[in-house]
């Protein structure tokens, strides 16, 4: 799921592995295995939109609340977002509370959705939880940049655009968005696309926008995700609407 492999083809792969998982009785990979199948059903569309629905049993292991904050964050709800990230680095004091080979995306989903929510008044802890993300996430690209450059060029991307740096924020989208292509990582190069197309959308250059919109929509529909593909479509339909004015 972290590779952004084709969510129908890895939701089939999960079905299986569970099958196997019930016919051997074991109980710990079946709870496991079905927080992913619902977290991508979710992805997908197919699923509930309550991002929060977890067996009682799983609720007891880290993982559950990984899923449940990574739900909240595609799905677009912010506050309860962040919330939960911080709930998870509270509970290890770190962003490995999910899975320690997941600590990278988690940094980079906590840093994000900081910044979409984050306000002047806002406390110190949220205003740092982005620069720290991005912190983690250098260390992490010096050890493999094939799976978190990209990454770092987003978040750097975000914080810049939060600062007003237009010029330099338009350059970090657009390597983030090169860099996730190049290393194949689809549903991260729809996201870079996605937060550029806000960018654009915020310093009024509709028709940039709408462009990179129409990218992430592409991006989205490949990873298979339907919900993502909605999402945009609304996007879309919004800037026609404000051009058409």
């Amino acid at each position: 799921m972290a590779a952004g492999k084709h969510l129908p083809s890895l939701l089939k792969t999960v079905e299986h592995l569970l099958d196997v998982a019930k016919s051997h009785g074991n109980m710990m990979a079946i709870l496991h295995l079905k927080l992913y199948l619902d977290t991508i059903s979710i992805l997908i569309g197919k699923g509930s939109s309550d991002y929060a629905k977890v067996q009682d049993a799983a609720l007891k292991f880290p993982a559950s609340l990984y899923h449940q904050a990574i739900r909240a964050f595609w799905i677009g709800h912010s506050e309860r977002c962040h919330y939960l990230f911080e709930k998870g680095v509270k509970r290890t004091g770190n962003h490995s509370w999910g899975s320690r080979h997941n600590s990278g995306f988690e940094a980079l989903y906590h840093g994000l959705n900081a910044l979409k929510i984050m306000k002047r008044e806002s406390l110190q802890q949220m205003k740092a939880a982005p620069r720290n993300a991005l912190q983690l996430l250098k260390i992490l690209s010096g050890c493999s940049q094939w799976n978190y450059r990209n990454k770092v060029q987003l978040l750097d991307a975000e914080i810049l655009s939060y600062e007003g740096r237009n010029d330099e924020a338009k350059e970090a989208y657009a390597s983030a968005i090169a860099s996730a292509q190049c290393f194949r990582l689809v549903h991260e190069q729809g996201l870079a696309c996605e937060r550029a197309g806000f960018h654009f959308k915020k310093i009024k250059d509709r028709k940039s926008a709408c462009d990179i919109f129409h990218q992430a929509k592409q991006c989205y529909a490949e990873w298979g995700s339907q919900m993502k593909v909605e999402s945009i479509t609304r996007q879309l339909d919004i800037l026609q609407i404000s051009q058409a004015r």
